[in-house]
């Protein structure tokens, strides 16, 4: 290779070393300083609370910051399910978050937890209106229940996956979801005092198409000042065994 050659590779490549120092200082400088911090999908968690718990703050440089860190301290809140960092160039950070919302009530020790779809407590409350709620109780509960903590995820999901496959009026004839932790089956009670004895959820669209069909025949036998339902057993294949008040 000649001396000549040589010399102009090496002037590339200091060329290129330069531009690559040059990009890196402009990168880290006080040009890319965060300057705004701001939050969006925030109901219920003041703006300020979840800035502070996202260890972000004004004059990070917007290129420094973990995004997976900020985002999973946010999410240790309790009633934040879910967040994203956004970086808006040159100097704005968005953090976007999605709260967890009440799903379902649970009796605990005088008090009532506000459960979301996945059984984590995000509130405890000595009163709530029941009408927009189900209710599910459970043989056995901690000791101790703190915000943020799961509260028996395989019965609220067993519930909820009936509780969405049900319209307004049918929801609103059921007075309470019961969870029997050692079977883990659910039990339904009915406004009108029925027990439905489900079990798991195997075989869900058929136990679905039963119970709609009993509620009919319950409203139906109160209408005519007949003696109701005493319980209505849905866990074996073909069809439901049916008890009357009467039998």
């Amino acid at each position: 290779m000649s001396q000549g050659k040589s010399h102009k590779i090496f002037a590339i490549f200091v060329f290129i070393l330069l531009i690559l120092i040059c990009a890196y200082l402009f990168l880290h400088s006080s040009f890319f300083a965060i300057d705004k911090i701001y939050v969006t999908g925030s109901n219920n968690v003041s703006k300020d609370e979840i800035i502070k718990i996202s260890g972000l703050s004004k004059g990070m440089n917007i290129f420094s910051i973990n995004e997976k860190l900020c985002s999973q301290s946010v999410a240790i809140h309790p009633l934040i399910k879910s967040s994203i960092i956004v970086r808006h160039l040159p100097r704005q950070v968005e953090i976007q978050v999605r709260e967890r919302k009440v799903w379902a009530l649970v009796p605990y020790q005088g008090a009532l937890l506000c459960v979301d779809n996945e059984g984590i407590c995000i509130d405890k409350l000595s009163h709530f209106s029941l009408v927009d709620y189900p209710v599910i109780t459970m043989d056995e509960m901690p000791a101790h229940v703190n915000l943020g903590q799961a509260v028996n995820q395989t019965g609220v999901k067993l519930a909820m996956q009936i509780w969405t496959k049900l319209d307004s009026k049918e929801r609103k004839e059921i007075s309470q979801f019961h969870y029997q932790n050692n079977s883990r089956e659910i039990l339904i009670y009915t406004r009108g005092s029925t027990e439905f004895r489900w079990g798991n959820n195997e075989r869900l669209q058929e136990k679905i198409a039963f119970f709609k069909q009993m509620l009919k025949i319950e409203q139906d036998m109160q209408a005519e000042g007949n003696d109701g339902l005493e319980y209505v057993d849905l866990r074996f294949k073909g069809q439901p065994v049916v008890k009357t008040v009467m039998e």
